[in-house]
């Protein structure tokens, strides 16, 4: 019998701006058709270098930074230090291309990277070459189902990031307070073009389910503030105004006005249409069950899990991959539980000891619990450079609507300042914090992000992204965490391995809803054969993977893949492996899909 609670409160999110911005379905983001990347060979009869490929990399990731300024913010704290000095202020837009313009732009890029394809490069470079190609082919696979993506999903939808995005757009000097009021002003425009493709999508019957619709109405208006509240808006942009060093009182009276006058002008009434857009398609879903039931929506989240979890086998074995790795946890449970006297063999103690709710720490808060962390995986993590955190709570007003916990990346050039935002809507235990914490930060994703900021990839490394590596690699530390945790070796093993099922669980449905075709009620018989008949939570749970395919799959069978991965580095390096030696490789080699991984570690483990 498992405890579902703790897993279905946790959706877990990775605030990395560039996993929404897309063309097309898939999941990296390079916007060639509106800044078509520049690449000129002096040498035309010679053999390219491995300097013309750093160019057309650093080519490549400056015109994608040109293409949204949220992107460029969160990405370069100084553009002039990049070479960049002039550039327009937008969101950037949805593409109207169709498939035909979108397999273009990507068989362009590839045309482009294969005159690099005999150029003798470094490993670094050559494993770039490799993720970058990845990247390309998966897009080019997906172009033809540009309008199954979806923009405004409940859990990660640009609806719900866009607030927290802004709220944190860091003000280093006036200069950043201008070109942000000048964006706030255009997101009226660009969710109209958000609009226009919900409406071509319903044309085509891909459109989001009735309940999907009406959740995402009621988020959307979660983010209007009434008449008489004074909205986060403008609270956070005081705040930030505030840190702006010799800002007059009469230029932030001036700032504070503009602000103003843009919320009202253009963010509310871009919330406001969002919603009345989507309440008119709303009936034009025809589709009430998972993709499979889209015509050739089986193909599509085949595509979409290879994309997103980073792994090319096949879904057949993943599910026989997910069940044997339940079965081998639940009988690991019950042979700990038998031998572990601890605790009295009876239902209320095994819900007790599954739910965590019983254990105190005495870590403090949060920050004291990231501290704690730093020093705890010393062993076993490679030294990171001296970096700050800050944590914040979720405004109250959108507790609901928001992940329980996320951390927000840092620049790459000023990545010693990072934020992690905890929900106390979610009403952690001691030991759900804790994990949470490792998770979000050490060593998970401001970890992860700040070591690869120090392993000098190539910068458009850094703005691809690979769910399957990056909430992957967070799940396995998660599942670290729980035994620096203080407990007792047989404890934490019990709630790592129950944590580990109950992921598998929810691996187990994503597939199952959205390749096998379940039903509500095939999902009700799946979940009660492990003691969970709460038909409600159920419901809930059923359709959340509905509105969001293949999510839960790039934390589960990401961290399976980081299993393996070490599985094949404890075989080939034998009484030479360590796990801080895996782990620093790992981190090194940077994001990306897990057959390039496993490629090059031998190249990076030392």
């Amino acid at each position: 019998m498992l405890h579902i609670k703790k897993f279905f409160k946790n959706h877990f999110l990775y605030f990395f701006i560039f996993s929404f911005l897309l063309i097309g379905s898939a999941g990296y983001c390079i916007h060639s058709q509106s800044f078509p990347i520049p690449f000129h060979s002096a040498r035309q009869t010679e053999s390219l270098t491995e300097q013309d490929f750093e160019q057309y990399l650093n080519n490549l990731f400056q015109s994608e930074l040109c293409s949204s300024t949220l992107n460029m913010h969160y990405s370069i704290k100084n553009p002039n230090s990049i070479g960049i000095t002039e550039y327009p202020i937008t969101f950037g837009h949805i593409s109207s291309a169709d498939e035909a313009m979108q397999m273009s732009n990507y068989e362009n890029i590839r045309n482009t990277l294969l005159k690099f394809r005999d150029t003798e490069m470094s490993v670094p470079l050559r494993m770039s070459y490799d993720v970058l190609m990845d990247t390309v082919e998966r897009n080019l696979e997906l172009a033809p189902y540009y309008y199954y993506h979806e923009y405004l999903s409940s859990t990660n939808g640009v609806q719900s990031e866009f607030p927290i995005l802004l709220a944190e757009y860091a003000f280093y000097s006036t200069k950043d307070v201008d070109e942000y009021l000048k964006l706030l002003s255009q997101m009226d425009t660009y969710f109209q073009e958000i609009c226009e493709f919900e409406k071509k999508k319903a044309k085509r019957g891909l459109f989001m389910n009735e309940t999907a619709a009406n959740n995402l109405i009621n988020q959307i208006h979660a983010f209007i503030p009434e008449k008489s509240e004074t909205s986060f808006w403008e609270t956070t942009f005081i705040e930030r105004l505030d840190k702006i060093p010799n800002l007059s009182k009469e230029q932030r009276q001036e700032y504070i006005s503009q602000n103003h006058k843009i919320l009202q002008t253009y963010v509310y009434p871009a919330y406001h249409n969002l919603a009345a857009v989507i309440k008119s398609l709303k009936q034009k879903g025809r589709n009430t069950q998972g993709l499979c039931y889209f015509e050739k929506g089986k193909t599509y989240y085949e595509l979409l899990v290879k994309t997103t979890t980073g792994t090319d086998t096949p879904i057949k074995k993943l599910e026989k991959m997910v069940e044997n790795r339940r079965n081998f946890c639940l009988h690991q449970i019950s042979n700990l539980y038998a031998t572990d006297s601890t605790y009295k063999r009876n239902n209320s103690d095994i819900f007790s000891l599954l739910n965590g709710d019983s254990i105190e720490l005495s870590y403090g808060l949060p920050e004291d619990i990231l501290l704690t962390l730093q020093t705890k995986i010393k062993d076993d993590f490679p030294e990171l450079p001296e970096t700050n955190f800050t944590v914040k709570t979720v405004d109250e007003r959108l507790e609901a609507f928001l992940s329980p916990a996320f951390y927000l990346t840092s620049p790459i050039d000023d990545y010693s300042n990072n934020c992690i935002y905890i929900n106390p809507g979610n009403h952690y235990n001691d030991i759900e914090l804790f994990t949470t914490l490792a998770h979000e930060g050490y060593p998970g994703h401001l970890y992860q992000t700040v070591y690869s900021y120090q392993s000098n990839l190539p910068p458009l490394r850094y703005l691809l992204y690979h769910g399957g590596y990056t909430e992957g690699w967070a799940t396995y530390v998660e599942m670290l965490s729980y035994h620096y945790a203080g407990l007792s070796k047989e404890h934490a093993a019990i709630l790592r391995l129950n944590q580990d099922a109950i992921l598998s669980l929810y691996a187990s449905m994503d597939m199952g809803i959205h390749y096998e075709g379940w039903s509500l009620g095939d999902t009700i018989e799946f979940l009660s054969e492990y003691g969970i008949t709460d038909v409600i939570t159920v419901s809930k749970i059923y359709e959340s993977i509905l509105e969001n395919p293949a999510n839960y799959l790039k934390y589960y069978i990401g961290y399976l893949e980081f299993l393996q991965l070490k599985k094949q580095a404890e075989a080939r390096f034998g009484t030479d492996f360590s796990v801080r030696s895996f782990h620093t490789a790992v981190l090194t080699m940077g994001s990306a899909p897990f057959y390039i991984l496993e490629k090059y570690l031998p190249d990076y483990y030392k």
